[in-house]
C-alpha cells in the first residue's frame, strides 16, 4: 500500500511542476509591469490613436460571421490595413482591444472568425474580400484599401498562417511586411502549416518572450530570422516577462512596438521609424532582453548575448 501512495505522491508531485511550467509564466507576465517609460517612443504608440473606431462584421457565403474589419468612424483616402491571423481556440474576442488599439492610429485591421489560420489561406481569402470590397462602388470601402500599403500579423498558429499567406498565395505579393507574434518552433507546427522563412521578402518582425520558453523558444525564433535570404530586413525581439499570450486583450507589453512597427512600415511614420535605427530607442529599453537586426545591418543589443 505505501508502494501505491509513494507512486501516486510522484505523479501527483510532476503534474503540479509541469502545470507550475505551463500556467504559471502566464500569471506572473501580465503582473510584471513594463519598464517602458512614459517619455519613450514605445510608450507613446501604446496609447490610443487620434481615430474613433467603428467595426464591421461581415457575412460571407453561407456564415453569418466570416470577417471582422475595425476601422476609422470617417474613412478619408486610402487607409493601411493589417490582415490579423489568429491563435488556436481564439477568436476575433481575443484581440478586440489590440485591434482597435491599432484601429485608432489609421488602420483598416481584419481579422477572421477561424482559429486555424496555419495554412494561410483564410487570411488569404479575407485579403480577397477586401479587395474585392475596394473595387466595389456600393461598398463603404470602395477605394478606401491602400493596395500599396498591406501587412499582415499573427499569434501562435496565426503567426505561421501571416507567413504562408505571404509566401505561399499570389494574394502574397500585396504583403508589404509580416509580423509573427509567439511564432512556434516547426516542431510543434502541423505538416500544412510548416513556414519557409527563406521565401519571405518583406521586412520580418519576430517577436516573443522569455516566459515563452516552450512553444516560441528565443533560439527557434533566431532561427527563422537567420534563414531570411541576405538583404531581407529580419526582426527578431524577445520581451522580458512575457508569456505565449501576452499579446492577446489589449496587446500587453507588445503593444507599443507592434504599432510603432507598423506606422513605420506602412505610413512612414518617421517618429516610429527612429525607434529602429541603428543607435535607436530599441537598444536600449529595458523591456527588451535580446534585440537582434539583420539584413539590411546586423546588430545586437550589447547585455543580450544570444549564445
Amino acid at each position: 500500500m505505501w508502494i501505491l501512495l509513494l507512486i501516486l505522491a510522484i505523479i501527483f508531485v510532476v503534474m503540479l511542476l509541469l502545470c507550475s511550467i505551463v500556467f504559471l509564466p502566464l500569471f506572473i507576465g501580465r503582473r510584471i509591469k513594463s519598464p517602458i517609460t512614459k517619455e519613450s517612443r514605445e510608450y507613446f504608440f501604446s496609447g490610443e490613436g487620434e481615430h474613433v473606431i467603428k467595426t464591421h462584421i461581415i457575412g460571407y457565403g453561407e456564415n453569418k460571421e466570416s470577417f471582422i474589419l475595425y476601422a476609422p468612424v470617417h474613412l478619408e483616402g486610402t487607409l493601411p490595413v493589417i490582415i490579423w491571423g489568429n491563435g488556436t481556440a481564439a477568436l476575433p474576442k481575443n484581440y478586440d482591444e489590440l485591434h482597435r488599439h491599432l484601429a485608432s492610429w489609421g488602420f483598416i485591421v481584419m481579422n477572421t472568425y477561424n482559429s486555424d489560420t496555419g495554412t494561410g489561406k483564410p487570411l488569404k481569402e479575407a485579403l480577397c474580400y477586401l479587395l474585392e470590397e475596394n473595387a466595389k462602388p456600393d461598398s463603404i470601402f470602395y477605394m478606401h484599401v491602400d493596395t500599396q500599403r498591406i501587412g499582415c500579423a499573427g499569434h501562435s498558429q496565426g503567426s505561421t498562417g501571416v507567413i504562408n499567406l505571404h509566401t505561399n498565395f499570389t494574394e502574397g505579393s500585396y504583403i508589404k511586411t509580416v509580423v509573427s507574434i509567439a511564432l512556434p518552433a516547426l516542431r510543434w507546427c502541423d505538416p500544412e502549416d510548416v513556414y519557409v522563412p527563406e521565401r519571405i521578402n518583406v521586412p520580418f518582425l519576430v517577436l516573443t518572450g522569455t516566459l515563452d520558453f516552450i512553444i516560441s523558444p528565443f533560439r527557434s525564433c533566431l532561427a527563422a530570422i537567420n534563414r531570411l535570404e541576405s538583404g531581407v530586413e529580419g526582426w527578431f525581439l524577445e520581451a522580458r516577462y512575457c508569456s505565449h499570450t501576452e499579446i492577446q486583450e489589449e496587446g500587453g507589453k507588445y503593444k507599443g512596438i507592434l504599432t510603432a512597427w507598423f506606422r513605420y512600415r506602412l505610413m512612414d511614420d518617421n517618429t516610429a521609424r527612429e525607434i529602429f535605427e541603428e543607435q535607436g530607442e530599441i537598444y536600449k529599453n529595458a523591456g527588451w532582453r535580446r534585440v537582434y537586426a539583420r539584413g539590411v545591418r546586423d546588430n545586437i543589443r550589447n547585455d543580450s548575448r544570444l549564445s
